[in-house]
């Protein structure tokens, strides 16, 4: 049979207010040492460590060529685990909270993280979904699996109790340039609600040379009232010796009303002599 391992959660906490980028909040969590096996015990369960713990409002996935903002009605928990020794299959994992027992959400393509395409649980671990709704009690919140169970920690379980704040998030940068200028973008996120919160959002880029790639996926920690700025050097319209063309940047979040486009297009000479 099992033994059941309690990890211990150290020093996990959603990160604070000014948090921006293609980023991940990051904590440790150490198991605590397990007593010897009994001669009655077969085998060993898995040993399973939660990394990072986090709460958002949608979580940034691959398309064809792009990266979008998959949103939920109510709140995302997403966990980073490692698995050492013995394997645990995806499924083997089960989420409570409020009275209820959840399993982890399966995105198609996965999941877009630093830069990298299509990030699965595997064997090893990896990023753990959990659709929840709005709000609820979170005095019950564990996460189990064969052999074992995880607590999280008081700022991810007060973080559960209370709705997600709104955001107002806009893209802004030049609207033409001349060569050689390298324009600049500028993303603005406002937390507009009463609460402190995760904001998630994906920018992507058309032209002037691909049809769409992504350009990253950035989030931060926000309190009521608070506002983050990232800035991101853009491309430029002139490519070598190939015709200027117009870039365009696609801004997606988890709320449609905060989706953005902005075109920067190149400013042909006529332009420059006559002003």
């Amino acid at each position: 049979m099992y033994r059941r391992r309690v990890l211990a959660l150290c020093g996990l906490a959603i990160t604070g207010a000014g948090c921006q980028g293609e980023t991940e909040d990051t904590g440790t969590v150490t198991p605590v040492p397990s007593p010897e096996v009994s001669e009655t015990d077969t085998g060993s369960p898995p040993d399973v460590a939660v990394t990072n713990a986090v709460v958002v409002p949608g979580v940034v996935i691959p398309r064809t060529d792009s990266i979008s903002v998959e949103p939920t009605a109510g709140q995302f928990l997403v966990l980073t685990t490692t698995v050492k020794d013995s394997g645990v299959d995806r499924g083997a994992f089960s989420l409570r909270f409020n009275g209820s027992t959840y399993s982890p959400e399966t995105f198609r393509n996965g999941l877009y993280r630093d830069g990298e395409w299509g990030r699965q649980f595997t064997e090893a671990g990896g990023p753990l979904v959990f659709d929840l709704p709005e709000t609820g009690s979170a005095s019950d919140a564990r996460l189990s699996w064969p052999g074992g169970e995880w607590t999280p920690p008081e700022a991810v379980q007060n973080r559960l109790k209370a709705p997600l704040p709104s955001f107002d998030v806009t893209l802004d940068g030049p609207e033409r340039v001349t060569e050689p200028a390298m324009p600049t973008l500028e993303i603005t996120v406002t937390n507009t609600g009463d609460t402190a919160g995760r904001y998630v959002i994906a920018l992507n880029r058309a032209g002037p040379r691909v049809a769409y790639a992504p350009v990253g996926r950035f989030d931060g920690e926000l309190k009521p009232g608070e506002t983050d700025t990232i800035t991101r050097e853009g491309k430029t319209p002139y490519v070598d010796d190939t015709e200027p063309r117009e870039v365009t940047y696609h801004l997606r979040a988890p709320e449609d009303h905060n989706n953005a486009t902005h075109r920067i297009k190149p400013v042909d000479e006529e332009t420059v002599t006559e002003s």
